[in-house]
């Protein structure tokens, strides 16, 4: 399964405790029509025991240049917060700031998925930035091609940007 690239994100949310926060690989579109995102977690997660159980959560996708960010919250221990640039009151949820994209997300439903939980969410609000995702490839933390990337902003879905 490492040879298929995808991004990496850090899903956060305000839980009882306070905020917590994950650093996921699996993130995916499901649909345009409700805007349906996914992740999956392993079953054992204590983040996501935690996530699971929120209303709303912000899906981060990281910036080719927040690999910090990407270790603190793919540790069980150790500073998460503390580590990136947090708006911990935008949408009532941690949102990093200058990540490529920013999904404030309500949770739709959790469902079994192997050794992992799956956690489908439906897209509320959007933040973007004209800056490059890290890549997760082969067990490598990875990055695009220097010239690949956007050439201008063009935004098809209108809902999506603000």
């Amino acid at each position: 399964m490492g040879l298929i690239p995808t991004s990496v994100a850090v899903v956060t949310g305000h839980g009882p405790e306070g905020p917590v926060g994950m650093t996921v690989g699996s993130v995916a579109t499901v649909s345009l029509d409700p805007p349906l995102m996914t992740f999956f977690a392993m079953k054992n997660s204590r983040s996501f025991a935690t996530l699971r159980t929120l209303r709303t959560i912000c899906i981060n996708v990281l910036d080719e240049d927040q690999t910090d960010i990407c270790f603190a919250f793919a540790s069980s221990t150790g500073p998460k917060f503390e580590v990136g640039n947090w708006d911990m009151e935008l949408h009532d949820v941690p949102t990093l700031k200058n990540a490529t994209v920013s999904m404030e997300c309500r949770i739709d439903s959790v469902f079994e998925a192997g050794d992992h939980f799956g956690l489908m969410a439906r897209v509320t609000g959007l933040t973007t930035s004209d800056s490059r995702p890290l890549i997760f490839y082969r067990g490598l933390i990875s990055r695009l091609h220097p010239t690949s990337g956007r050439q201008g902003k063009t935004n098809h879905l209108g809902w999506w940007a603000h």
